[in-house]
């Protein structure tokens, strides 16, 4: 294929992907349907690979296409399909259009560094957490940031403009200061990474970058320097992104390139160019992925016995002892970081309290419970053993009653969504989040399914609701539940107060997120560590959580 056509291919493609990300994690109209987001998200990753562990057909299995088409082109997946490696690229293009030059030379790569990136997201995997792996994960990483600091500024700009009348206002959940801070300390470290040492970040901190440079290394069609037509200009290494060319000695470490061909566009002689490599005598590739040159590089017989050890076996260098040390050292500190629910606390339905209820720190309120995972999570372990924190469930929940957590998940589940029942409440008839999650943290459920799973339950404390407390009727919960699991019940004085049924309350969240009680709800949806099944009920209509138009009567 031709370079130029080639180039031009993959900034179209590369524009395309990251157009499409961006659209998708800064959705702030419902814009993408979760029917589109899967298959344009088949070619990521890592959510593919998590998602393949679970079964979930042919939209699990880009992954393996990744993988083939890197053993056939190389690194084909960094240069147009990895929204957060296009980004590099167009942060690094527009800093030149303002006339910043940069220079680019070989530099050796840190293969050690590689190495105990991916063993540091094993032991994460091992340890029950899928922290490092969501904050080094390029598709994750991409949607950290978006959804942090693209997304809130459309959702200001939508709220002024539809002040006008011209436009739908938008609901969007509040971002933590913390949040949004991880996402723009990111942002700015790759676009710095970017703009002053091009591909620096998929070739040191990218997991999926050093998984696919191993099989890089073995592609079908490589790079090459002829040097009959070199005239050592050095100019393709000035413009490689991954400062993997090496002109001097005619070398390319293959496990770094990241197939854009800007050296191939940029040299005049025709000095470098796409090959299908021939495996004779004279040509070998050494251990760090770099194609020598005919003529140039080591025998084969000396390559061989530099990696034999003295006994004729492969021995394990000192820097993969020191990968693993450093990588198993994170074990405990992964295990700590599982957070530890306070014990202590009052939780018994009807239950009063000695103290004060409304403000007792011993009882169970909406701040210390546990945070109620999405419907379709089945339970905290898979949950956390799935989610790579991408914030995709997150910025396309109709309700947004997802927020993405600071503390409530622990360190091991940093960022990773929950649902806030002070800004929102799942609904009833919706099962979104199922459908778009990439990754099988959130599996795939119906609505109809969605209307039986339990994935928390509430419980009422008598002496904070204001039936007790002011002696005036309420019932917000009660009209506010779609299940009818919070119902009213006599109790003096020709009022009634709420009694919740355990047997219907699904842990939708309509009833804490209405409640006036403050600062310590009346009542209060605990999440399940497990998911369950509620007894189905029939209405004979369709459930909805009635708007808050109405005043109340206190």
């Amino acid at each position: 294929m031709n370079a130029a056509l080639y180039r031009r291919i993959r900034i179209i493609v590369g524009a395309l992907t990251l157009a499409f990300c961006t659209l998708a994690f800064a959705d702030i109209g419902n814009w993408v349907s979760a029917q589109v987001a899967r298959v344009m998200l088949w070619p990521q990753f890592v959510p593919s690979l998590l998602s393949l562990g679970q079964g979930f057909g042919w939209l699990s299995i880009g992954c393996l296409a990744v993988i083939a088409l890197t053993l056939l082109f190389g690194r084909v997946y960094c240069a147009m399909l990895c929204p957060l490696g296009v980004l590099m690229d167009f942060s690094a293009w527009l800093a030149r259009r303002t006339g910043r030059k940069r220079k680019l030379p070989y530099r050796p790569g840190k293969t050690w560094i590689r190495m105990l990136v991916v063993a540091v997201c094993i032991v994460g995997l091992i340890a029950g957490t899928l922290l490092p792996l969501s904050l080094l994960d390029p598709y994750s990483v991409f949607g950290k940031i978006v959804s942090t600091v693209i997304r809130p500024p459309l959702a200001w700009m939508n709220h002024t403009i539809s002040a006008t009348g011209l436009i739908q206002p938008a609901d969007v959940s509040p971002v933590s200061w913390i949040a949004a801070g991880v996402g723009l300390g990111i942002l700015l470290l790759v676009i710095v990474a970017a703009v002053t040492r091009g591909r620096l970040w998929c070739n040191t901190a990218c997991p999926v970058g050093a998984v696919l440079g191993f099989f890089s290394k073995h592609a079908l069609f490589r790079l090459q320097i002829a040097d009959s037509a070199c005239i050592g200009c050095s100019m393709c290494e000035r413009v490689c992104p991954a400062q993997c060319i090496d002109f001097r000695n005619h070398r390319i470490d293959h496990s770094r390139c990241v197939m854009c061909l800007d050296c191939v566009t940029s040299c005049r002689k025709s000095g470098i160019h796409l090959h299908l490599p021939s495996f004779r005598q004279g040509r070998v590739s050494d251990a760090s992925g770099e194609c020598l040159a005919d003529g140039v590089g080591v025998s084969a017989k000396s390559s061989t016995a530099h990696s034999l050890g003295p006994f004729g076996k492969s021995s394990l260098p000192a820097t993969s002892r020191r990968v693993f040390l450093a990588a198993s050292a994170l074990i405990p500190v992964a295990a700590l970081g599982q957070r530890r629910h306070r014990g202590g606390r009052r939780e018994s339905e009807d239950e009063d309290c000695g103290d004060d209820c409304r403000t007792c720190p011993n009882c169970l309120n909406q701040h210390n419970k546990i945070p109620v995972l999405p419907p379709g999570a089945k339970s905290l372990e898979h949950f956390q053993h799935h989610c790579t924190a991408c914030q995709l469930c997150v910025t396309n929940c109709p309700e947004q009653v997802l927020r993405p957590s600071i503390t409530q998940h622990g360190l091991a589940g940093f960022l990773q969504p929950y649902q806030d029942f002070e800004v929102s409440f799942c609904s009833y008839n919706c099962s979104d989040c199922s459908q778009i999650c990439p990754t099988g943290a959130i599996s795939p459920i119906s609505i109809e399914e969605r209307k039986i799973v339990r994935t928390g339950k509430a419980k009422f404390f008598r002496g904070r609701c204001v039936v007790f407390t002011n002696g005036t009727s309420c019932g917000a919960c009660n009209e506010h539940c779609p299940t009818q699991a919070v119902h009213m019940v006599p109790w003096k004085n020709g009022l009634t107060i709420p009694k919740v049924d355990p047997d219907l309350c699904i842990g939708c969240g309509g009833c804490e997120f209405i409640c006036p009680v403050r600062p310590n709800k009346a009542i209060v949806v605990e999440g399940l560590v497990v998911h369950e099944r509620s007894k189905p009920v029939d209405t004979g209509k369709k459930n909805s959580v009635r708007e808050m138009e109405e005043e109340f009567p206190f």
